[in-house]
Parts: C-alpha cells; structure tokens; sequence
C-alpha cells in the first residue's frame, strides 16, 4: 500500500543479526503505533546491509478497515480490477485513508488458481496488484537476496506487487514477509502478525 517513506540511516548490519535488529525495531513500532485503529504500510527505518542492500522496516500508521460484501464495490472499481487481472473476487474490503480518500481492496483467484489482491479507487484507477506466482517466476537476483536475510525460514508463498509502475516480489514466511526489488537491492520486511488480519497475507 502507498505511504510516504520517511528513512533514518544508522549502523550497518549483518544477515545474522538481521531478526534481532528486527524484533526490536518492530517492538518499538508497536508501542509508538498502538493508538493508532488499523494498519496501513509506511517504510520507518533504513538500514544498509550487506553488499550495500538497503533493508527497511514497516511501520503501521492511522486509517480505518472495513470488510464489506463484494456487492458494495463500485462497478468502475470492479470492472477495472477485473480486466488488470481477469480473475474472479470473492472478498472485499473498504479502506478510509487518513487524509479522507478511500481504497478498495478486491481479493479472489485468477484463471491459474492463483490468489490475487487489487487496490483500485471508486473511479476504478488502479493503485497496485498482487499476484500469488510460481516460484519459478521470480529472478535469481530477487530469490538471492531474500535468502540472505531468511536463509532458514520456510517459504509459504510468493507474490508479485506491481504498482504505479514499480514491481516487486514478496516472500512470505511465518512470522514476516520480505519485499524484494527486482534488482534485489531493497527489501522492506514487514511484521505479518500484525498486518495478516488487514491484508489477508
């Protein structure tokens, strides 16, 4: 989801000690975000890491949640998600941003059974698309750099995010997921304890 990044530069850090440095950064985030009434994805801290790869960690901002039947979904919002992806949605909800716009998010399966995710406006511009892909779809580069920082953590899924012209590749694992620029560069771990209620992760 789109927020403004907002990145502080402190020491370097290693893949071992990544989960550590994760924890507690994650630990702070909850105790600064607890007034907050429902998750919406912001890049808070910035680290270099090995290789110079730039690693950051999600924090959670205001905005409101709302699941609603998929009959509620406006017809420009709907039929723009369905010709993005040509997939059939069976879930939806509605997200209130905290300046006052709102986000639909649309959730079903495509033609190859896999889920996908779309957040589309009422006016059916299209803001990002989630697509559950074959781990044979993602760059070398990408896969690498995920296990650099997961190396023992047992995959659960692969996603490919496209949106506003960017793409990247998200690794879901138990307790987090990790999102990977295509030229494994970047990666944005985010806490899916948290976030997997909001964002069906």
């Amino acid at each position: 989801m789109k927020t403004k990044n907002t990145t502080t530069n402190i020491n370097t850090i290693y893949p071992n000690k990544i989960w550590t440095k994760v924890l507690l950064i994650t630990g702070i985030i909850f105790c600064t975000s607890s007034m907050y009434s429902s998750p919406v994805q912001a890049q808070s801290k910035i680290d270099q890491g090995i290789n110079n790869d730039k690693i950051l960690i999600a924090q959670t901002l205001g905005g409101i949640i709302r699941k609603i039947p998929i009959s509620e979904v406006p017809l420009p919002a709907m039929s723009a998600a369905k010709t993005v992806t040509n997939a059939q949605f069976n879930q939806a909800r509605i997200e209130l941003q905290s300046e006052g716009s709102s986000i639909y998010v649309l959730r079903g399966k495509n033609q190859q059974g896999f889920e996908v995710e779309v957040q589309v406006s009422p006016s059916g511009t299209i803001m990002q698309v989630d697509e559950q892909i074959d781990p044979t779809s993602v760059p070398e580069i990408a896969v690498r750099s995920f296990k650099r920082w997961a190396p023992n953590d047992p995959l659960l899924s692969i996603w490919r995010s496209t949106r506003l012209g960017e793409l990247y590749y998200q690794f879901v694992i138990e307790e987090f997921w990790l999102e990977v620029s295509t030229d494994g560069e970047k990666v944005i771990i985010y806490d899916r304890t948290k976030l997997t209620q909001s964002l069906g992760r």
